[in-house]
């Protein structure tokens, strides 16, 4: 486990529940994907400095160790 900001913590945690999403490039996210829980997938919106990111297998086990099976996974991915 890794010691994250809450911040951080919060973002994983959202992308685990939601898919990908939209962020400002920040230490955050730079942090979170240098640990490998999160991946850019290419998109970006210069305007907007933000990339969208996805929780990657490494992200998702250590929403497990931290919280145990039960945290809430994306609808459609009980298949």
């Amino acid at each position: 486990m890794h010691k994250l900001a809450p911040n951080s913590l919060s973002r994983l945690r959202n992308l685990a529940t939601t898919g990908p999403r939209f962020y400002q490039i920040s230490v955050y996210m730079r942090r979170l994907e240098t640990l490998g829980l999160v991946a850019a997938t290419g998109r970006a919106i210069p305007a907007e400095d933000s990339v969208e990111y996805e929780i990657t297998a490494t992200g998702r086990q250590e929403l497990i160790d931290r919280y145990g099976a039960s945290w809430s996974e994306p609808a459609g991915d009980e298949d």
